[in-house]
Parts: structure tokens; C-alpha cells; sequence
């Protein structure tokens, strides 16, 4: 080797270890920038881009909470240098990270190179987990629509607000407040328009279905349940009288029956329950309840009057009830008796005989001297041997009540029918809005009874209140429920009715003249709950444009305290129908000088309320025109003004009635006349063809060629 070699590879030697120093001098240098590093670096430094390019890609891929949460630099650092970093301090930002993964149970992801790419597998499927989907389709609820609800309880089962519910109601002309009641109909429209399914809920069925229902099985024979019916004085009550062998007319006050008798009969043919119902018009509805508790219908039909509008009306309700007729052509015995012309009459309102090829029996009978009785009778047990009737005479009663009162002594009084079951002393009873015990039993006889069984009417007492016409009767052990049931038909009971008297007030109703009308208010108080029933039915039917009626209370019982003071606070008439008043309220009625009517026959009470109304009615005015006078010249005076001289061309001037100014038959003054002469008398009257000078009162424009019109009004009274 050469002295110029050993120079190069010295001069070699010392370059490779200043270049060795070199570096190991900027590695230090570097992992101190990276310990420290300054924003101008980390932007700047290579490694740096790589790690921004790769923490967006990963972000990307990361669901938006933990994409926005910061990675620490000291991560950053480890992914860099593999030597074990120095243990630092946890920021602000990482210690966010880990509560977040935390309470969304995510595990930390971690940003390190994976060849397979798990990572990113991983987090599509967190992200896809706990993806939030909305519903594409509207959630349809079925909304239990019950006989009357409130607003509030139809928004909670339709889960909206009230606020909302409120505002669709008035986008829908439907004004309530959110406790307002609302009826069915009203109730299922709002339902339907809103998208829901709206499940008509009946009330009693709800009610019922705790007792425990009652099946009419295949138990024992029972009796028939016949109802008579007919138009007024057909001889309905005196065909039952001769069965019962009593005298039951002579007692009906006016001769008609004003509610429903219920009787069991002993005959040949066995026992038959009878049901007498009125024939008056007041008494429609009466009469359809009978036709629905009963199995067979006997119609009477007098022989010399033929079909009338109860007949015809009792014949519908026989058909709607799906019960087979019986035709009793009654009076027989009379001169003018036509059975044919009755059997004419009937076949042209679908009732055809037997013996001209229809279904339905006629028996000509004779109520007065018994003639045919015994033959109806059969008919009636054929009938029912047809029919196969048959209850339970065990078990739990059902029927339905007939007629109900209140008598001093024993309080609430109710007539069941029994229609199943055997009702018992001391058993708890529901019927309507009504609850009790039975604390007594009788039967027509008033005779007392322990029990009473199938097709067997009574008469029970212990209910809480009297019941309505054609409530049902359910007996049970649990007292418990009767009374909840009880209540809660009270309580739905008011809200219907709160809810019918609600009125609905529009811009076209500010218009109307119905809020002029008239009123006079009326307290009614009856003897038994059907009169009651038949004679509001009969008041609400009287209409007037300009005067009406309103009964703001009815009642069964004789005329109380309480009864005076609020037809006193209302300013009411006060009518009692086989009722009267007793000391207290006697005295309450002189003292304010209250109108008090009693009556015992419905046909004077209907009567004696028109005629009240028509006494309110404005009378009509009518105009009569009784004498026409041309003027032919005018005369002025200082003193008495303008005096026409006229002549009469028509009829008679008199000076104590109105007049009118006409001029080219138009009128141009009415008034009165100030003074009428013949020459310089004056004179009360001027005859048609007589010359006479007329003064008008308040008025000198008076010409020549004008006539001078003189009228009469008279008053004529209206009535209803």
C-alpha cells in the first residue's frame, strides 16, 4: 500500500465515522422533535402527512362520536417509534374517548396496520347495530270507542296530545275542550280521520260480563207470556177482566189503562202470564217494550170499529218483535158488528186468516157475556205447546221491570216479569241504574211471596231508587259489583245527558229567531214511572215556532218540599198526574202564588198544556179595510190646519180607527184621523156616497186627487 492509499483510506475512514456521528446526532435530534413536537413541524414532517392521510381514512369508517374525538399524540407515538414510550398524562380528550365507547359499549378502536383489516369490518358493523331506522309506515291503534268519553281519554288511546287532538277536532268543525264528553258517533269519526280503527265498546256488555251470564239451557216447561194490545176502548182491560174474573176497568181512571198491568192466570189449559198495555197514542213506547218481553200477542179489534192507528201500530211492533199474533175480534154481540169488513182490513195490512190461507188465528169473542174466551185460550196453549218454551226455574232471575212506583211506606216499588232463573228473599239485585236487596216479594194479589220463578210477575221492594220502564233485572251474590255497576251506569248516565243538553253555538245560530222563543218550564210528578215516561214522550211531541216547553224535572212520588222550591228557582209550572202535594209544599205553593194542576187522565193533561202555551202566543192582527175616501179639495184653516173635502166612495168613515194616506195608490202617511164633520157637526161616521171634511192629525200635506184609507184591526187568538 502506497503512501497515497493509506492518506485515502484514512481520509475514507475519518468521513464514514464523521458521517456515523452525523447521524446518530439527528436521530437524537429527531426524537426530541417528536417527544415536542411544534405545529410547523407535525405539519411538515413526512411521517406526519402518512399518519393525517391515514387518520382520515379511518375516520371515515368510524361512526360520527368517536370520528370527531381527538387521538393523543402520545398514540401517535407509538405507532411511530417501537421502543416503549414513557409513561405520560391522559388528556382531556382521551378520557372523553373512553367514556363515550363506554356507555355505548364499544370497544376502544385501535388505529394500528392490520393486514387483514378487521378494523374497518368491525366498525361497519357497530355503525350498522346502532343505526337508528324510522318508521315508514303510520302506527294504527285500535280505539275503544265507549258509550261517551272525554277528549282527554281519546287522545291517550290514540297516543297524541290533547293540544293536537283539539286542533284536528276544529280543523274537523268539531268545538270541545279537553274534558268535554263526546258521543259515539262524533268519537269514531275523529278516529277514522286520523287513521286509527275505532272498536265500538257497548257499555253494558263490559258491565255484565263480571256477573256471570246468564244461558237459558234446556230446563222446564214454563208459561206463556201473552200481551194484549189494541187501539182505545177496544175492550183490551175488559177481556182480561173476564179471565181474572175481576173487575179491573172500574178502577182505570177515565176507563182506560195508563200503564202496564201484569197478571198471572190459573186456567183449564194450564197457567198463562198476561201483560195489559195501553192503547192511547202516549203510550207507543209502553206498548213496544210489552211486545219484546212477551211470547205471544192478542190483538183486539173491536168489530164495529175495525183496524185503527193503535192497531196498526201494535201489529208493527208484533212483527219487529218476531212474536206470533192472535186476532181477538171483540164485540160480537153488538148490532153494527162486522167481522168480515174487520178481516178485510187486516188482510190489507199483511194479517191474513187461516181460512183464507194465511198464518194467523182469528177468534171472534164477546169480552161482555164470555162468548169465544175459552176458544182464545186454547189458541193461546196451542201456541205456546208450537213455540217450546222451556227456562230454568234455578239459578240466578232475570226479567225485566213492568212498572215502577214509590210508596211511602215501602219506598221504591218495582213489577218484574221474571224471565229465567228463580228470584229469591234477601237476593241481591241490579236492575238499570239501580241496586237493593229484596227485602219483599208479591204477587198480583199483593199477597207476599218467597219467591218467584219463570213467566211469573212480582212485585219487589229494597232497590236504592226507583227503576225505569224496561230495565233488566239480573240477581247475584256479589254486592260488591252490583254496586259498582250501579254507579258506574249513574255516572254515564249524567255525562249522556250533560252532553245532549250541551249546544252548539255558530255564526248562523247568532241569526236565528229560535232564541226568541218562548219557554214555560214544568215540573212533572207521576204516580208510576211508565205515566211518567208516556206523558214527557207526549210533551216533547208539542211544537211551535215561536213557544215551547221544557219539563226541567220528572218524577215518581207525591209532590215534595224539594219539588216546590225548585219550581220556584226555575219559575215552573208544577203538574202532578194521580199525585199530590203534601203540607209543606202546600204551603210553599200559597205563599209564591205557584201555578198547580192534578190530573188523573192523560188526555186533560195534554190538552191543559196547549192550551198554557197558546195562551203565550202573540195574536195574529188582521187588517179589514172598511172605508175609502177621494179628496176633491183642500180647504186651510188657522186653527184646525188643512181640512180635505172629501167624498166617501166606499164603505164607512169612522174616526176612532187608523188611517192611510194614498197618493197615486201608493202610501205616503199613516195615522189617525183629528176631525170629521158633516157641514160644521162633527160627526163620528160618514156613510158611503156622503160628502164630509176631514182633518188628519199631524199631517197638512194633504192634495187634491189623494185618498184617505180607513182600516180595522182586529186581534185573533192562536193556538197550538
Amino acid at each position: 500500500m502506497t503512501d497515497k492509499d493509506n492518506i485515502k483510506l484514512k481520509t475514507d475512514t475519518l468521513s464514514s465515522r464523521k458521517s456515523s456521528s452525523a447521524v446518530g446526532v439527528h436521530v437524537k435530534r429527531k426524537r426530541k422533535i417528536l417527544v415536542k413536537p411544534t405545529n410547523a413541524q407535525a405539519s411538515h414532517s413526512p411521517r406526519s402527512i402518512k399518519k393525517e392521510v391515514k387518520k382520515e381514512i379511518v375516520k371515515e369508517n368510524l361512526p360520527k362520536e368517536i370520528a370527531i374525538s381527538k387521538v393523543s399524540p402520545a398514540k401517535e407515538l407509538s405507532s411511530v417509534d417501537p421502543k416503549p414510550a414513557k409513561k405520560h398524562k391522559i388528556d382531556k380528550d382521551e378520557k372523553i374517548e373512553k367514556m363515550e365507547n363506554k356507555e355505548l359499549h364499544l370497544k376502544t378502536p385501535s388505529f394500528k396496520k392490520d393486514k387483514n383489516k378487521k378494523n374497518k369490518i368491525q366498525l361497519h358493523d357497530i355503525q350498522a347495530t346502532h343505526k337508528f331506522e324510522k318508521p315508514t309506515e303510520p302506527v294504527v291503534r285500535d280505539v275503544k270507542i265507549t258509550q261517551s268519553m272525554t277528549v282527554a281519554e281519546l287522545a291517550n288511546q290514540m297516543a297524541l296530545k290533547h293540544t293536537d287532538l283539539i286542533a284536528k277536532m276544529m280543523s274537523l268543525g268539531v268545538m270541545a275542550t279537553v274534558n268535554q264528553s263526546l258521543d259515539q258517533d262524533t268519537a269514531v269519526l275523529i278516529t277514522e280521520e286520523l287513521g286509527h280503527k275505532p272498536i265500538i265498546v257497548q257499555d253494558s256488555e263490559d258491565e255484565i260480563a263480571p256477573l256471570e251470564k246468564i244461558k237459558i239451557t234446556d230446563g222446564k216447561s214454563r208459561a206463556p207470556i201473552v200481551t194484549i194490545m189494541g187501539h182505545v176502548d177496544h175492550g183490551k182491560t175488559s177481556l182480561l177482566d173476564y179471565i181474572r174474573k175481576s173487575k179491573i176497568t172500574e178502577s182505570e181512571s177515565g176507563g182506560i189503562t195508563q200503564h202496564i198491568g201484569a197478571y198471572r192466570v190459573k186456567t183449564n189449559n194450564g197457567e198463562i202470564a198476561f201483560l195489559d198495555t195501553p192503547g192511547h197514542a202516549a203510550f207507543t213506547s209502553m206498548r213496544a217494550r210489552g211486545a219484546k218481553v212477551t211470547d205471544i200477542v192478542i190483538l183486539v179489534v173491536s168489530a164495529d170499529d175495525g183496524v185503527m192507528p193503535q192497531t196498526k201500530e201494535a201489529i208493527e211492533h208484533a212483527r219487529a218483535a218476531g212474536v206470533p199474533l192472535i186476532i181477538a175480534i171483540n164485540k160480537i154481540d153488538k148490532e153494527n158488528a162486522d167481522q168480515e169488513k174487520v178481516k178485510n182490513d187486516l188482510a190489507a195490512n199483511n194479517v191474513v186468516p187461516e181460512e183464507w190461507g194465511g198464518d194467523t188465528i182469528f177468534v171472534p169473542i164477546s169480552a161482555l157475556t164470555g162468548e169465544g174466551i175459552d176458544s182464545l185460550l186454547d189458541s193461546v196453549t196451542l201456541q205456546a205447546e208450537i213455540l217450546e218454551l222451556k227456562a230454568d226455574d234455578n239459578g240466578p232471575a232475570t226479567g225485566v221491570v213492568i212498572e215502577s212506583s214509590l210508596d211511602k211506606g215501602k219506598g221504591p216499588v218495582a213489577t218484574v216479569l221474571i224471565q229465567n232463573g228463580l228470584l229469591k228473599h234477601k237476593d241481591f239485585v241490579l236492575v238499570g241504574q239501580t241496586f237493593g236487596r229484596v227485602r219483599a216479594l208479591f204477587n198480583e194479589y199483593s199477597k207476599p211471596v218467597k219467591s218467584a220463578g219463570p213467566s211469573t210477575p212480582v212485585v219487589l221492594t229494597g232497590l236504592s231508587a226507583t227503576p225505569n220502564v224496561g230495565d233488566q233485572l239480573i240477581s247475584t251474590d256479589d254486592e260488591r259489583k252490583v254496586k259498582d255497576i250501579a254507579s258506574s251506569r249513574e255516572k254515564k248516565q249524567k255525562e249522556i245527558e250533560m252532553q245532549s243538553k250541551q249546544k252548539n253555538f255558530s255564526i248562523e245560530s247568532f241569526g236565528d229567531d229560535s232564541n226568541n222563543k218562548k219557554i214555560i218550564n214544568y215540573l212533572v210528578k207521576t204516580d208510576v214511572q211508565g205515566s211518567c215516561e208516556a206523558i214527557i214522550n207526549s210533551l216533547q211531541t208539542i211544537d211551535n215556532p215561536d213557544v215551547g216547553l221544557e219539563v226541567i224535572y220528572s218524577g215518581v212520588g207525591g209532590i215534595t218540599e224539594s219539588d216546590i222550591n225548585l219550581a220556584i228557582s226555575a219559575g215552573a209550572h208544577i203538574i202532578g198526574f194521580n199525585v199530590r202535594a203534601d203540607s209543606k209544599a202546600k204551603k210553599l205553593i200559597e205563599m209564591h202564588d205557584l201555578p198547580l194542576k192534578y190530573f188523573s187522565i192523560i188526555y186533560d193533561l195534554i190538552d191543559n198544556v196547549k192550551f198554557d202555551l197558546s195562551g203565550e202566543l202573540e195574536p195574529e192582527i188582521k187588517e179589514e179595510i172598511i172605508g175609502i175616501a177621494t179628496v176633491k179639495d183642500v180647504f186651510r184653516s188657522s186653527k184646525l190646519g188643512a181640512i180635505a173635502g172629501s167624498i166617501v166612495s166606499e164603505g164607512t168613515i169612522q174616526k176612532d180607527q187608523p188611517i192611510r194616506v194614498l197618493r197615486d195608490n201608493t202610501v205616503i202617511y199613516e195615522g189617525e184621523l183629528e176631525s170629521l164633520r158633516r157641514f160644521k157637526e162633527d160627526v163620528k161616521e160618514v156613510k158611503s156616497g156622503t160628502e164630509c171634511g176631514i182633518g188628519v192629525k199631524d199631517y197638512n200635506d194633504i192634495k187634491s186627487g189623494d185618498q184617505i184609507e180607513v182600516y180595522k184591526r182586529t186581534e185573533i187568538k192562536r193556538s197550538i
